[in-house]
C-alpha cells in the first residue's frame, strides 16, 4: 500500500515521490470529539527531517 505525503519537513517522506516511507503510521483525532474530514486529523508518525 502507498500512502501519500506532502509534508516535506517529515523524515518519512520521499519528496520525489511524496510517498510515506514510514513502515506504518498512526494517525489520531486532533481534538475534537467527532472527526468530518480530515482537517480534524493528525499524523503522529511525523518526525521532523535531521537539518
Amino acid at each position: 500500500m502507498s500512502i501519500k505525503c506532502q509534508v516535506e519537513e517529515c523524515h518519512f517522506n520521499d519528496k520525489s515521490q511524496q510517498l510515506c516511507q514510514a513502515d506504518a503510521i498512526q494517525v489520531r483525532s486532533s481534538g475534537t470529539m467527532s472527526v468530518a474530514d480530515s482537517e480534524n486529523t493528525a499524523c503522529d508518525t511525523f518526525k521532523p527531517k535531521n537539518k
